[in-house]
């Protein structure tokens, strides 16, 4: 995996945290702002061909395997 694709799984799996504890504590704002910035994350992602979804997940599944 490129540094590329590994700093961007990083970033959408950060801010997907953040956004999960902002819906726990009911910020909108927070929600609002977070959910636009994932939009972006995954736009650059699709645009470049690198599949970020789950990332961490499919990180600790074996070789071979999907999460």
């Amino acid at each position: 995996m490129s540094e590329f694709a590994a700093e961007l799984r990083a970033r959408v799996d950060d801010v997907d945290a953040e956004l999960g504890l902002m819906r726990e504590a009911f910020d909108d704002h927070a929600i609002e702002v977070l959910s636009g910035r994932l939009e972006n994350l995954l736009r650059i992602a699709d645009r470049h061909g690198i599949d970020v979804r789950y990332a961490a997940d499919a990180a600790d599944a074996p070789a071979g395997e999907v999460a």
